[in-house]
């Protein structure tokens, strides 16, 4: 599996694609006809937008679901996973230019649960932290969070114990619950000193319904989506729109690919831990809003706030935040911090990866590009230095990861770009 999977810079698909073949860059629509042919998604689309608005590259191929005849359309919903953080990271960086989060405060300024945290010093034990992982410990992935698959001995074992979600099961689990869960458990590391992939942009999006006093989901909606014109950002999905969802599937034993069930442990070569999902947590109504993975939108709607970043804070005459902001959202915050899943040549800022030496990644991008991918199969890219936004989904866990960043490759290797 490679390193870098987690700056997926692909394209993705919702502003009246053109047919397969039709786009003007038929390498590109080869490339995901591939995917589909090869057995690595049921379905794919990608699109590739430039900061004047020219839609620059569309694509689709394949099928919403094995078992159902309908293409993937403009209408398709994907679940995002992990492309919510950004999402989530938006939303902390609204308030904080509001005055009402400090990036210095501490958790428990807002989660008292969080106010006397244990570091595990070897697996079964453990010592008070040097102090609370601040706000911007969060955004950085620097707060000494886990995840259960990223298979943290010890931790993850912890985790397990206590029944600690990811944000990716659990469907009636609340986000009171699961947060109580999670601040009983040890951090992995004392905050500030090592990057550690986890649930941080969970607790984030707990923090953000503390500050608000309206549920994170609402929040997200009422302040970002409805003002981007995103309509079909949301967290759980109505019944009726089952028909729009788009199946998740993993890759089967040997070859080729099969539908996720529920409890399924999608195996995570990178850590050789195991992602517990379940799909149908984006059809319950009870499942807390994750800030870490919980949302779902079509391809078209999230290349909207793609745009947003790669304006720099802006999209349509709607301002979400100050230019100053998104730079430093998507500037290195982790300073010489190895940022294990994403390889060499690559720091983190605030909810995305950032490429800093592409020589280093072995890249096409221009240093700076920055993004993140979600585990069901979806990616997200933003160069600004050539002025590009680029968004690809699937919902192949880990899989479409892989596809994400190969995409992004072909634009740049293949003359995609403009």
């Amino acid at each position: 599996m490679r390193r870098d999977l987690l700056l997926a810079a692909p394209a993705a698909s919702a502003l009246a694609a053109p047919a397969l073949g039709q786009s003007g860059k038929p390498a590109l629509d080869l490339f995901l006809r591939m995917q589909v042919e090869q057995h690595r998604a049921v379905g794919i689309a990608a699109q590739v937008v430039h900061r004047d608005g020219t839609l620059v590259f569309a694509g689709a191929a394949g099928r919403r679901d094995p078992d159902a005849p309908d293409p993937i359309r403009p209408d398709t919903l994907f679940r995002l996973a992990s492309m919510t953080k950004p999402i989530t990271a938006v939303a902390v960086l609204m308030l904080v230019e509001e005055g009402r989060i400090g990036l210095e405060d501490p958790a428990d300024r807002f989660l008292p649960e969080f106010g006397t945290p244990r570091v595990q010093t070897t697996p079964g034990q453990d010592e008070p932290a040097s102090r609370v992982p601040t706000i911007r410990d969060l955004l950085r992935h620097v707060s000494g969070l886990s995840y259960r698959f990223m298979n943290v001995p010890g931790i993850v074992e912890d985790y397990a114990r206590r029944g600690v979600d990811d944000g990716l099961a659990a469907p009636d689990l609340t986000m009171a619950e699961n947060m109580r869960r999670l601040s009983g458990a040890p951090l992995q590391a004392q905050p500030g000193t090592r990057w550690g992939y986890g649930l941080s942009f969970d607790v984030l999006g707990a923090v953000i319904e503390r500050v608000a006093g309206v549920p994170f989901d609402r929040f997200v909606i009422e302040r970002i989506g409805r003002p981007l014109g995103m309509d079909s950002l949301v967290f759980h999905v109505p019944e009726s729109e089952r028909g729009r969802m788009a199946r998740a599937m993993m890759m089967a034993e040997g070859s080729g690919i099969r539908p996720i069930a529920r409890g399924d442990g999608v195996p995570f070569a990178i850590t050789g831990g195991r992602i517990i999902s379940d799909p149908e947590r984006a059809f319950s109504a009870t499942a807390y809003p994750s800030g870490g993975g919980g949302a779902t939108a079509t391809l078209g709607d999230y290349l909207r706030f793609a745009r947003m970043l790669l304006n720099g804070g802006a999209l349509d005459g709607v301002r979400l935040l100050r230019e100053e902001t998104v730079a430093a959202m998507g500037a290195p915050q982790t300073g010489d911090l190895p940022i294990n899943l994403a390889g060499p040549g690559f720091s983190f800022g605030y909810g995305v990866a950032v490429l800093v030496d592409r020589e280093a990644a072995k890249s096409p991008q221009p240093n700076g590009a920055f993004g993140w991918s979600g585990v069901y199969g979806t990616g997200v890219s933003i160069d600004p230095a050539s002025g590009l936004a680029f968004v690809l989904m699937t919902q192949t866990a880990v899989e479409g990861m892989l596809i994400a960043d190969e995409f992004v490759r072909a634009f740049y290797t293949q003359g995609g770009a403009r």
